[in-house]
This record gives C-alpha cells, structure tokens and sequence, in this order.
C-alpha cells in the first residue's frame, strides 16, 4: 500500500507541479490584496516612511542645486505637464520636479559630461539604498535594520541601469522628434512589457538575495501571474508622484514649492512603490 500512495502521490505532483506552467496567466494576487497588503504593512510598520524620506530630502538639496547648475533643466510641476500624464517608473524618482531635455547631451563639453553623469550615478545610488531599506524593513523575516551591503550594492546597479535606460530614452526621443507621438507610442510598448515583468526584481535581490539574472526570472515569474495588477499600480504610482508635486504651490516662492514638492511626492509615491513591491513579492507565487 505504502508503494502504491507513494507512486500516487508521485503522479499527483507531477500533475500538481505541471499545471501551474499552463493556467499561470493572471492567477496571481489581484490588486485589492495587494492594496490590503501595503496598508497593513505601513499601519503596522511606520518606520517604513523613513528610508523614502530621507530620500526626499537629499532630492531636494539636488533639486536645488541642479536649478543653479549650468545644465538646461527646468521645474516641470503638476499641473503645468497636464491634468492626465502617463509614466511608468519602474524605479522612485529622488527629482520628481525636475525635467531633463533631450536635448541635454547636445554639445557638451567633457567635463560637464562627467560631472553630469556622476550626478545620475549618485542620484541612483540615494535610489537604491532607499528602496533597499524599506524593502527591508516590510520583509517579515527580517530581524536586522539595514540589509547587506552586497545586496544594496546589485540594487544599486539594477537601478543605475533602469536610469541609464530612461534617460537614454528621453535623449533617443530628442533625437527623433519628427516622429513624435508614433515614437511615444512604440517606446510605450516596448518598455511598458518589460518594466512589468522586472517590476518585483528589486524585493527578489534585497529580500531573497538573488542575483540580477535570478531576480529578474523571478520577477517575470510575477508578472505573468498579475501583468494587469502591475501596469495598473505602475501607472498609479507615475501618476500620484506628478500629482503631489502640485503641494508646490502652497510655498511661498517657487524654489521652496520645488523643494516642498520633492520632499512630499518622494516621500509618499517612494514609500508606497517600495512596499507594494514588497507586499506582491509577499503574496505572489513562489
């Protein structure tokens, strides 16, 4: 008998573990769940506004030094870009105010270059250790405060190469300005797919330990179960870090309301990217 519910068991897993590949599309947790999830976990943990706000304050002392740099950038405020824009930050933006040409990188001198992407470079890495902390602290197995430095350090890498990618996009789009919309449209498609499917790959390399390619097969792994939950929580979280900028008005100049802006939208919309990430990571597959 043990011979036999063994082999039975045997082919019932087999059976089990081969279904999954087949009704995989769209059986993850909705979005509801993981809503539920993210506000259980900022009502039990408010240490986790923390990391994102310390966050926004190093964004607003670059914000106001990259409006006094020489650099062509302008303060783009909610609603001076439209009531509706669409984004999809695959990472948390540290200068949500801020509006970077494509044109950027056009005649550049050598020097400004450098200093220039050295900028980015630290701006990415404020990025990374922040979402790497309150990644973190939302893990529930996690009894030290900060995580190890390997895992903030492929972080930052993962997000160095997302902001490569986004301003290499802006800079792309400068240069093909003749085919506008058509343009924004196909970059849509093509970039939308893929920050879907690498959306849970920050959680997989700070709270599993994984390496870039693992992680990313894990977070695609996501994706498949909840493609329409992802999209709509990214286009969410593009849509509400823009729309809090627009708490710039209540300054008294506009310097200050660029500051007050970036402090508040990196805050809240870097809070609430990092723990969704986390709550999905928490109660997707496995």
């Amino acid at each position: 008998m043990a011979t036999d519910d063994s082999d039975s068991d045997a082919v019932n897993g087999g059976e089990t573990e081969s279904e999954p590949d087949v009704s995989s599309l769209g059986t993850g947790p909705g979005l509801r769940s993981v809503f539920a999830t993210v506000v259980t976990l900022l009502r039990g943990r408010p240490s986790l506004v923390c990391p994102f706000a310390v966050a926004g304050v190093f964004g607003g002392a670059s914000t106001v030094a990259r409006l006094a740099s020489p650099y062509p950038v302008g303060l783009a405020l909610f609603p001076d870009r439209g009531l509706v824009q669409l984004s999809l930050p695959l990472v948390p933006r540290l200068e949500p105010t801020i509006e970077i040409g494509p044109a950027i990188l056009s005649g550049m001198k050598p020097r400004f270059l450098v200093a220039f992407v050295g900028w980015q470079a630290l701006l990415s890495a404020a990025t990374a250790v922040a979402f790497a902390w309150c990644l973190w602290l939302a893990a529930a197995d996690t009894s030290r405060i900060v995580p190890p430095l390997d895992r903030v350090a492929r972080l930052v890498a993962f997000v160095a190469v997302v902001d490569g990618v986004s301003l290499g996009t802006v800079v792309l789009a400068g240069a093909w300005t003749g085919f506008g919309i058509g343009l924004a449209f196909v970059a849509l498609l093509v970039i939308a797919p893929v920050f879907v499917a690498l959306f849970v790959a920050p959680a997989a390399i700070v709270i599993d330990g994984d390496d870039l390619v693992v992680a990313a097969r894990e977070s695609l792994d996501y994706a498949v179960a909840s493609p329409g939950t992802i999209l709509v929580i990214l286009v969410s979280l593009g849509y509400v870090g823009y729309a809090l900028t627009g708490v710039s008005r209540l300054a008294s100049s506009p310097l200050i309301g660029a500051v007050l802006a970036t402090v508040v939208s990196v805050t809240v919309a870097g809070t609430v990217h990092a723990v969704a990430v986390a709550a999905l990571h928490r109660t997707g597959p496995r």
